[in-house]
């Protein structure tokens, strides 16, 4: 890596302006994912690519040609990717049809014109055969400054409105009531993710964009306990994928591009085991622990799986939660669903568990605030309370309360929760100590009401208890 970053080194150039390029698209590509943006992010890659493959043509130079002529490609990159995306855009708000429609259309005839754009120039068609297979080998000294302009000024936008890109993007709603006008916001997103396409594509080609925008993410938000981890994961998934498959192009002398964006579709891949194989486990335990107390005969085998599947869990700090009251014995009260939504679960899910431990009632199919008091047994323990079982009641001891309020899978990739627990004082009904959970929770492509508690319950708790 010492002598890849040399500054004699024949590829720095190709080096850092592709690893910029990839840590740039990492991160506009977690709100892509989790907006379900991925094919913009399909479409405005190519629709660059032909606004370059445009200006090569009319002016009859390659990419590797005068400043002059560079300068103008790179204008006709971004004219192309803001007027595609200008379109997209127009189009989701006034068109009846699909949004996947314009998407699609937009991404043949992008694709077409490059092609044909590359066949009548002569003098350009190698430079832009190589920026589209991602050869990465065209960068130069001008690209690296423009390059690291552009990382600054996204990097200065994104930290400065973080929370209202966030907010406005996950919970327009909720940005309307305080004030924030969700329009401005997205219009700024959309333009950072245009000129970071632009000058990407221009930079390392489509193929390099459009893997990095969106596969550094899909594994950041496979294995990331929050939003800000997610982002900081998908970087560093972004540059240890981008520096090894440089290295192993450089050694088995392949193309740049592909061989980043092979190792990079790796990581995801890895990721994506390793969360399907921890969520069949611990679904198992944490569903039937659920499941069982009501069903007779089972106590023992019951409190077995419990105890399981806190075994599983590492023990936590008490929070916010008071330091006296860890000696008293609490008992979790069943939770109030006040959603005005039934939250259960599918009944194919409950009969099955039942049978695999040798069970068949009658009962109802257990509710997401049923789950939620599991859960919340569980999360105490950790923090080293003794909790008593749900038929018993405290005469001295202490009661949790548990009120669900909200509880919306907003279909981006987040949950948006409002729980609100009160620890009691059995004998005096005194309130010792309140707390809610109210921050937007990933859940990582959750599909099923058990695979959203499964991703969410432990973070639900800790924002409850004051562990984040």
């Amino acid at each position: 890596m010492s002598e890849f970053l040399s500054a004699d080194f024949l590829f720095r150039n190709a080096i850092l302006g592709g690893l910029g390029v990839a840590l740039l698209c990492s991160l506009l590509g977690v709100y892509l994912v989790l907006r379900r943006l991925v094919l913009i992010g399909v479409a405005l890659p190519q629709a660059s690519a032909a606004g370059v493959a445009a200006v090569f043509w009319l002016t009859g130079h390659g990419h590797g040609g005068a400043e002059g002529t560079h300068l103008l490609a790179l204008a006709g990159s971004l004219g192309a990717t803001f007027g595609a995306l200008g379109l997209l855009v127009l189009g989701r708000h006034s068109a009846k049809s699909p949004a996947e429609w314009s998407v699609g259309a937009l991404f043949a005839i992008s694709s077409a014109a490059t092609i044909l754009f590359i066949a009548l120039n002569p003098k350009g068609d190698i430079e832009m055969a190589g920026l589209l297979r991602g050869e990465l080998l065209a960068i130069t000294v001008s690209d690296l400054r423009a390059l690291g302009a552009v990382l600054l000024g996204v990097g200065s936008l994104f930290f400065l409105f973080r929370r209202d890109l966030l907010l406005t993007s996950f919970d327009p709603e909720f940005a309307r009531t305080i004030g924030r006008d969700p329009a401005r916001y997205d219009f700024l997103l959309y333009v950072l993710i245009g000129a970071g396409i632009a000058l990407g594509v221009m930079t390392a080609g489509p193929l390099v964009v459009f893997g990095y925008l969106v596969l550094p993410a899909l594994a950041a938000l496979r294995v990331a306990p929050g939003l800000v981890s997610a982002f900081a994961i998908s970087a560093g998934v972004a540059a240890f994928s981008f520096l090894s498959g440089f290295w192993i192009s450089y050694r088995a002398d392949l193309p740049a591009g592909p061989v980043c964006v092979a190792v990079v579709a790796a990581c995801w891949a890895l990721a994506s085991l390793a969360m399907r194989l921890r969520a069949r486990r611990a679904a198992a335990l944490l569903l039937l622990a659920a499941l069982l107390p009501a069903s007779p005969g089972c106590t023992s085998r019951t409190s077995r799986l419990a105890a399981a599947a806190e075994q599983r869990e590492s023990p936590l700090p008490r929070g916010t939660l008071p330091e006296p009251l860890a000696g008293r014995p609490v008992a979790v009260l069943p939770f109030v669903n006040a959603t005005d939504q039934p939250l259960r679960m599918s009944e194919g899910l409950l009969k099955d568990a039942e049978r695999a431990v040798g069970v068949d009632s009658a009962r109802p199919s257990p509710s997401v605030p049923e789950l939620l008091r599991e859960r919340a047994a569980i999360e105490l323990r950790r923090r080293g309370f003794e909790v008593l079982p749900a038929e018993q009641t405290p005469t001295d001891g202490l009661l949790l309360t548990g009120t669900l309020r909200r509880f919306t899978n907003t279909g981006t990739g987040l949950l948006l929760v409002r729980l609100d627990l009160t620890l009691v004082d059995a004998q005096s009904q005194q309130v010792l100590w309140s707390g809610a959970a109210k921050r937007p929770v990933p859940i990582r492509s959750a599909l099923t009401l058990q695979e959203i508690l499964l991703d969410a319950g432990a973070p639900i708790f800790a924002d409850a208890f004051g562990n984040r």
